[in-house]
């Protein structure tokens, strides 16, 4: 289903973490609920959201008095232009870098706004009226521009607006680790040449865009390596990396740590 609706309730509760292929929006109007994004725990309270981007790990661990909406949503449902690619990542509102923030609902007007989204969208799934998904489409985004907002008036640091360009960069890594690609790769799957894809990533990111593919290969071996029942050979191969020994070094240059004892602290903790 390419957008779904669930009320939070103990029928969420997960034995273990499952990976999410969707855009999540979780939503508490009240209570609070315990979740686990990639090895972090978020306690989501009374008026706040929490995100989770496709890819990550996620797992609902307790459910106090929660009254609250999980929405889901596909990126080929919603990610139809530019705009729509450059809303739902404006401001890190979903992060490709596993960034998740909890975000407050800022006044009683908007809490009203996000109560009329969520109603609207239950009626739209319920009832499937002509255009329905269209309507959908347009209702899932005035809500997101009013989390946007919210998440503008609460955090202290100035506004981050990558450009759709960029995000499919992005997203080309995180779908195509397997094949282990070179940035000119990259820039020729975007029609653009390598000294332009560099310039994004430094512009977005203050980083080279081999700096940028080696953080998402990094995040995704440790995701691998917290959740899925692999060896480090394993994950080699998952990354792209025909070398085990290779594939070590590159770990442990990138984060100061052997990928064997990585692995082994995981396993002793």
């Amino acid at each position: 289903m390419a957008v779904d609706l669930k009320i939070i309730d103990r029928s969420i509760l997960m034995a273990v973490p499952e990976r999410q292929y969707k855009f999540v929006l979780i939503y508490c109007k009240s209570g609070q609920v315990i979740i686990d994004i990639d090895g972090e725990k978020y306690l989501i309270a009374e008026r706040q959201f929490l995100t989770v981007t496709p890819k990550q790990f996620y797992q609902f661990i307790e459910i106090t008095d929660c009254h609250g909406y999980i929405l889901e949503f596909t990126y080929d449902f919603f990610c139809k232009s530019d705009k729509a690619i450059e809303l739902i990542y404006h401001n890190g509102l979903y992060c490709h870098f596993g960034l998740n923030e909890l975000i407050n609902i800022a006044t009683e007007e908007s809490y009203l706004n996000v109560e009329h989204c969520f109603s609207l969208i239950s009626k739209e799934l319920l009832n499937k009226y002509f255009e329905y998904e269209v309507s959908l489409h347009s209702i899932i985004t005035l809500l997101h521009i009013e989390v946007s907002r919210n998440k503008i008036i609460q955090q202290q640091r100035p506004l981050y607006k990558p450009d759709a360009l960029f995000l499919n960069f992005l997203n080309l890594v995180r779908d195509n680790f397997e094949k282990r690609l070179a940035a000119k790769e990259y820039a020729a799957l975007l029609n653009i040449t390598e000294q332009k894809l560099n310039e994004l990533t430094k512009k977005n990111t203050g980083e080279t865009t081999q700096q940028v593919i080696n953080d998402l290969i990094i995040l995704e071996a440790k995701r691998l390596f917290n959740y899925e029942d692999l060896n480090v050979k394993q994950i080699a191969i998952k990354l792209g990396f025909d070398d085990t020994h290779y594939f070590s070094r590159f770990f442990k240059k990138q984060t100061s740590t052997r990928a064997k004892d990585h692995l082994r602290k995981l396993l002793t903790d």
